[in-house]
């Protein structure tokens, strides 16, 4: 008898591949070669992996900050279910402050769906989901600095400028 076991969550979109060692703190992905998955949160199994990478929501995120993350070394990826739990400018800030690694957002679902994220050139997320319905005001269709030519939700008002202040 041959038994598969079903994926029905995805893996996470590192937001500029490759991928280095990263840990995940929600149960919405799926563990991969360097992307491992630790669904209960930030635990000594998930310390030991000297992560170079993490991704998390931003409740988690602001509990890390006070002990920080030794091995980090390459981004702070914040993870939102919804356009309104995407990060404050101060709380961007104090990521940078804490972690001083490009901190990347990313909308996504439950079962890990990648919906909107940011690029390394920190001017809107690029649209992944086509079906996903926004007002036409709020979408770019020019080229993105990263060269991509999907279209993206745009940043607005200081939030642009500040974003474009943690890519550089």
């Amino acid at each position: 008898m041959f038994l598969r076991w079903p994926h029905n969550k995805a893996s996470l979109v590192y937001p500029v591949p490759p991928a280095p060692p990263t840990v995940v703190l929600v149960p919405w992905f799926r563990s991969t070669r360097q992307i491992r998955v630790f669904p209960n949160g930030w635990s000594a199994d998930a310390a030991a992996l000297s992560p170079a990478a993490i991704a998390a929501r931003w409740p988690q995120l602001d509990d890390l900050i006070e002990g920080g993350i030794p091995s980090l070394t390459h981004a702070v990826i914040a993870l939102a279910l919804s356009p309104e739990e995407l990060l404050s400018e101060t709380q961007r800030d104090r990521l940078w402050r804490a972690f001083r690694v490009p901190v990347f957002e990313q909308i996504v679902t439950e079962n890990g769906a990648l919906l909107a994220a940011e690029c390394e050139a920190h001017d809107g997320f690029h649209i992944e989901a086509p079906s996903l319905a926004f007002d036409p005001c709020c979408i770019e269709v020019k080229p993105c600095g990263c060269g991509r030519t999907t279209p993206r939700l745009k940043p607005t008002g200081m939030r642009v400028q500040a974003i474009a202040a943690y890519a550089r």
